[in-house]
């Protein structure tokens, strides 16, 4: 008989757990803008739509290195989220940067 994912997990060690969790949660932090958008249920055509651009657009946006941050924020709030900019110091202290809204 075919034990449950459940069952399974209970014999997983809890310090091998929070090691899995804690590295899915760093490579959820960590995704390109297409990536997000894909993890949102996106295309770049739907994005395309939102923004008033053309699709091949988005694809720029998408593959530059470098970007204006009004237009990273359109594009966040094209996939229904908010931008934030954060600076982050050595000491840790973390200061939001709130100019550009």
């Amino acid at each position: 008989m075919a034990k449950s994912l459940h069952e399974m997990k209970k014999k997983i060690k809890p310090e091998v757990q929070a090691a899995a969790r804690a590295k899915a949660v760093g490579i959820i932090a960590e995704m390109t803008l297409a990536e997000v958008r894909k993890a949102r249920g996106f295309n770049q055509s739907v994005v395309a739509k939102k923004l008033n651009l053309a699709q091949s657009n988005i694809s720029q946006v998408e593959t530059r290195p470098d970007a204006l941050l009004s237009t990273l924020r359109h594009y966040v709030e094209a996939l229904g989220g908010t931008l934030e900019l954060h600076a982050k110091f050595p000491d840790g202290q973390d200061v939001e940067i709130n100019q550009f809204k």
